[in-house]
């Protein structure tokens, strides 16, 4: 499965123009301790900046108390978690790329020995991504991607990428915790787990990933064709 997910890495290289700041969390052994933790979100460093441009109300996207969705953020600076669902390469520029990205919920909080977001979600929405040098974002990664939104009538809302941070498999895990799901059935469907078990598993393996999200090579030619659920 490891030689799967490599090669169902997108490679984004670009150079010239402005670009999309882009890394990569570095998987770690997983060895269970007996007990866990709950943290604040850490940002990286170069992160800081751009957490910093978000409103308040964008800090939490989606928790019990605050039900958050991705609709109505025409020209908002947004940061949303996602799952990678596909890429498209743009028609009119072979340095840019639009990623379909499923949203998933984060309160704020997180295990202190992995990266956790809610299982549910708001729905889809794309990202353009700019990258600058060699970079490869692996499909079913979860990613944080940062920047304004731009959305039109009857399309996905999209997101002009100026900084993504990416957990490829074994950096993250999912909770079971969370508002209402407002995602794209589609993905929802392939999640084994949610037609009635536990989703959470704090140290995932090969298995819980392809058990919860899917095959990433059933995604390699994804393309953002589907309409948003309101």
């Amino acid at each position: 499965m490891k030689t799967i997910i490599l090669a169902f890495s997108m490679a984004f290289t670009a150079g010239g123009h402005a670009s999309t700041v882009i890394e990569t969390e570095v998987a770690k052994p997983l060895v269970p301790t007996g007990t866990l933790g709950t943290c604040s979100y850490k940002p990286r460093k170069a992160e800081e900046d751009f957490l910093r441009k978000l409103d308040k109300k964008e800090m939490v996207t989606g928790s019990f108390l605050e039900p958050y969705s991705i609709q109505g953020k025409q020209d908002k600076y947004v940061s949303w978690f996602a799952i990678v669902r596909g890429v498209k390469k743009s028609e009119d520029n072979s340095n840019r790329f639009q990623l379909l990205l499923e949203q998933k919920y984060f309160d704020g909080m997180s295990d202190c020995h992995i990266m956790l977001v809610s299982v549910s979600g708001s729905g889809d929405f794309q990202a353009t991504v700019d990258a600058d040098g060699s970079t490869a974002i692996p499909l079913l990664s979860l990613v944080r991607v940062y920047g304004k939104v731009k959305q039109q009538a009857g399309a996905l809302p999209g997101i002009e990428a100026e900084y993504i941070r990416v957990w490829p498999w074994f950096t993250f895990t999912l909770t079971d915790l969370g508002p209402e799901d407002h995602g794209n059935p589609k993905w929802r469907k392939l999640c084994k787990p949610c037609k009635g078990g536990r989703v959470y598993k704090p140290y995932p393996t090969e298995d819980y990933y392809v058990n919860v999200l899917g095959n990433p090579k059933d995604f390699a030619l994804q393309e953002p064709h589907d309409k948003p659920k309101h």
